[in-house]
């Protein structure tokens, strides 16, 4: 009897070990595909609006944003390094934000498209990032400005959903109210030939 508890045992832990083993290898290779996807949606950014191609990314630093206005959104901040990719020669270092919109498929699968919100101010980006990560030390009336610098974000994101909510419901009654009509245009009667069957002999 205490041999079958202890071969049980032994069963039930290997099932978890390799349960976290192969959950820790999907989220590495999940990492690793996101990374490089968001590494070519900023080469087409920075391709389509500076017009600079031919570059290798690096990451330095991927951070994800905290707060109320972020808590329903994938929102983070990417600081990069750009080489050329001839020469190898770091060109610059940029920070962008970057978003990711998640849409459901179906009940199972879940998609999440990542976008490139803009280019961000490099000194701040790092120093939010070295708030967020507690290096820095912030006095009292900084970390109230803080405060109210995120809330009001949070209400200006706030009042533009609402706003586009207000814009979609407007456009819904406006569709409801124009209705679908039958009539045919005069002009375009005017340039169509009616079809004549003929029956032949």
């Amino acid at each position: 009897m205490q041999y079958v508890i202890i071969v049980a045992v032994v069963v039930v832990l290997a099932f978890i070990i390799i349960a976290q083993i192969t959950s820790k290898k999907s989220q590495k290779k999940e990492q690793a595909k996101r990374k490089k996807v968001v590494k070519e949606e900023i080469k087409n950014y920075l391709a389509a609006n500076f017009n600079q191609k031919n570059l290798r990314i690096e990451y330095e630093k991927v951070f994800a944003r905290k707060g109320p206005e972020y808590k329903y959104r994938d929102v983070f901040d990417v600081i990069v390094q750009m080489y050329d990719a001839k020469t190898n020669k770091l060109m610059d270092i940029k920070a962008f934000e970057i978003e990711g919109i998640t849409t459901r498929a179906d009940r199972k699968t879940v998609t999440t498209t990542w976008n490139v919100n803009g280019e961000s101010d490099i000194e701040d980006t790092k120093r939010r990032i070295a708030i967020a990560e507690k290096k820095v030390k912030l006095t009292k009336e900084e970390k109230k400005a803080l405060k109210a610098d995120e809330v009001h974000r949070a209400k200006l994101e706030a009042q533009k959903v609402k706003e586009k909510q207000k814009e979609l419901k407007a456009l819904r009654i406006e569709a409801k109210k124009t209705p679908v009509s039958n009539v045919i245009d005069p002009e375009k009667k005017a340039g169509t030939v009616k079809f004549v069957p003929r029956r032949s002999k």
